[in-house]
């Protein structure tokens, strides 16, 4: 009878335990319940900053070609690869007899430029009139010139289709780029006109490098660099959207004593051309390129000439396309990250956890910079059930493990330790 009874007893109470179990760790249990939490940090203020590294070339800012279209303009010729020119200086001189018709040639591809100059002035005012009031419009113009008897034939042809402002602002910097060319080639032409007519000349228009004589051929000429250099390097469109111009930019190579600053010139929203500097970049960049046409130039200017690297250098740029003094958290411990937003979870006043929304603007060093959730002084939190968890739920953090030096010890004294960890 009395073994009967045990027996009945423990399967009552083992049975009501189990049921005490069920209810408080179920699913479905309404019972509050506490998350131990071994993951958690007190947010501080940084400085973080998104980057893109990239392998960079030095190249100059404009390229200058002289040239005459007759192959026996020339009688000879006054410099060579790697010479340094003046504006002014005269890089070959002209056979007397073919000088008269060389100087027509020029007039009449100055007169065409012009043209040109001021159809695409026409343009770019149009644009921008209509700018912020049109929403599908069109602006085509193509003209061609043909000045006097000349065999020159100028052409401008501006397309654009207009649907949305990003629109009008492409095709506002596509006219600008196309009216900067054709300024480039006037100065080229120009110079050659205001030279000394009793001594016919090829004239350089421009302070700088010769790169490039063609001294054979049909077309004889001359390439200048630029004194100015700039900084190319190309990217794709994943990173193409991240960079603006106006980003700041660090530059690096061996040969410089201090890293230089400078910031992103232009961004091109053309695929790059086939160009040495693209095709140095290539044999450099380890990106697989599914669509061939998936390249963009980017120049970068640097705060002081890098006098010390010749043009072709290749140096490291670091391009940086977002930066913050916010707070952090590990990615990891952020839940549902889609699209600059996310769900994290913190302390709130009473010490339980909930969930928070948190703004993601970037990341840094596998790190979410918080624009907005969370603020300095707040404890974030992570255990990888605590989704399971209804908020507010409690929390249990461990104890710190770090013990305080001999020489702490000694300066606080024994008797705060009693103190604050028994009396208080």
């Amino acid at each position: 009878m009395n073994k009967r009874m045990g027996i009945t007893i423990a399967i009552i109470v083992s049975a009501f335990i189990a049921l005490n179990i069920h209810l408080l760790y179920s699913n479905k249990s309404t019972v509050p319940k506490s998350l131990y939490v071994h993951q958690y940090e007190r947010m501080t203020p940084g400085h973080f900053e998104e980057t893109i590294q990239k392998e960079g070339f030095v190249t100059p800012e404009e390229i200058y070609t002289v040239y005459v279209g007759d192959g026996e303009a020339i009688e000879t010729w006054l410099i060579e690869e790697g010479d340094q020119v003046q504006v002014g200086d005269e890089i070959a001189i002209l056979q007397t007899e073919r000088a008269e018709s060389q100087l027509a040639a020029w007039s009449a591809e100055e007169e065409g430029l012009l043209e040109q100059r001021s159809s695409l002035h026409s343009i770019l005012s149009a644009l921008e009139a209509d700018r912020a009031s049109a929403q599908n419009n069109s602006a085509n113009v193509n003209t061609t010139e043909t000045p006097g008897d000349s065999d020159i034939e100028l052409t401008v042809d501006v397309q654009v289709d207009v649907s949305q402002d990003g629109s009008f602002a492409q095709a506002i910097a596509e006219a600008e780029r196309e009216l900067s060319e054709i300024d480039r080639k006037l100065a080229i032409v120009q110079a050659q006109l205001d030279q000394n007519p009793s001594r016919p000349a090829l004239i350089s228009p421009v302070d700088g490098t010769v790169s490039n004589v063609s001294k054979n051929g049909v077309t004889l000429a001359a390439e200048i660099y630029s004194e100015m250099k700039l900084i190319t390097t190309y990217a794709q469109l994943d990173e193409w959207q991240k960079i603006e111009v106006g980003d700041l930019v660090r530059i690096q190579e061996n040969n410089l004593d201090t890293v230089i600053e400078g910031e992103v010139h232009s961004v091109s929203a053309v695929p790059a051309t086939d160009s040495r500097w693209q095709e140095a970049y290539d044999s450099l960049d380890r990106n697989e390129r599914k669509n061939p046409l998936d390249i963009y130039e980017i120049r970068m200017k640097t705060s002081e000439q890098p006098h010390a690297l010749p043009f072709g250098a290749n140096v490291s740029a670091l391009i940086i396309v977002n930066e913050a003094d916010a707070v952090s958290v590990k990615i990891h411990w952020l839940e549902s990250y889609s699209k600059n937003s996310a769900i994290g979870w913190k302390l709130d006043e009473q010490g339980r956890g909930i969930k928070t929304k948190v703004a993601v603007p970037f990341e840094s060093n596998s790190r979410g910079v918080i624009a907005e959730g969370l603020q300095v002084g707040d404890v974030a939190i992570y255990n990888q059930k605590i989704a399971d968890y209804k908020e507010p739920f409690g929390v249990i953090l461990p104890l710190p493990l770090e013990l305080p030096s001999k020489n702490e010890w000694r300066t606080f004294g024994w008797k705060n330790y009693v103190k604050y960890g028994f009396l208080e």
